[in-house]
């Protein structure tokens, strides 16, 4: 794979960032020399990753937003909000359930004792649901996040040392296909409850496929 970076005119995305290097993900794997299967593995790991996770983050983004007409009506057109928006949604319905580490040392949560050598770490959806750091948890307002500094409490991805590499791509694809999206169509949802969850591989999915109405959005005219 390494050799790629040594033509004169490396042809395809791959070469090329192979032979020019840089702070990328790719980059920092090149710089550690690790075995062409090994570089292979990593980036198929972190595709794979990302792939279902942000495809069941925008499930959840859309399935919510159906029934928020009048949020979903100011999304195309207003940053802020949608950025909001999608935070939120990731809150309310976050799509990994757990973040667990392995312990070096003994752990004390108030009077439990977890010996070194266990596993153990936050259940997000019970955190996301604190009303100490989320008042009225249960409600979905997108406007937590445009009142200051966002709680440390919000973790869908994670948080610390640990906290995911794919965080900020997976939140950019979000708001570009939900951006996408809301421009060109109407989307509706007739008369359907809120979907529950299941536990899809690593992921909190939707557990059923909901019913969604999709209209074409007529351009404006000008005179």
């Amino acid at each position: 794979m390494r050799d790629a970076g040594r033509v004169a005119r490396p042809r395809g995305l791959l070469p090329r960032l192979i032979a020019t290097g840089g702070t990328d993900v790719l980059g920092r794997l090149l710089e550690t020399e690790p075995a062409d299967q090994e570089i292979r593995d990593e980036l198929i790991t972190m595709l794979v990753a990302g792939h279902e996770t942000t495809a069941t983050g925008l499930a959840w983004a859309f399935e919510r937003l159906v029934r928020m007409p009048e949020v979903m009506r100011r999304l195309p057109d207003d940053e802020p909000c949608l950025d909001a928006v999608v935070k939120e949604v990731l809150r309310v319905r976050p799509v990994v359930h757990e973040a667990p580490r392995l312990l070096d040392a003994p752990l004390e949560p108030g009077d439990h004792e977890i010996p070194a050598g266990w596993y153990a770490g936050p259940y997000i959806p019970l955190v996301h649901h604190d009303p100490a750091a989320f008042p009225e948890p249960a409600e979905i307002r997108p406007e937590r996040f445009l009142e200051g500094r966002q709680s440390r409490s919000w973790m869908p991805f994670g948080g610390g040392r640990r906290f995911c590499v794919g965080a900020r791509p997976a939140l950019l694809e979000m708001r570009v296909i939900i951006r996408e999206v809301l421009h060109r169509l109407e989307l509706t949802a007739p008369g359907q409850g809120p979907e529950a969850r299941r536990l899809k591989n690593v992921t909190l999915a939707p557990a059923k496929l909901m019913r969604v109405i999709a209209r074409a959005r007529t351009p404006a005219r000008t005179a």
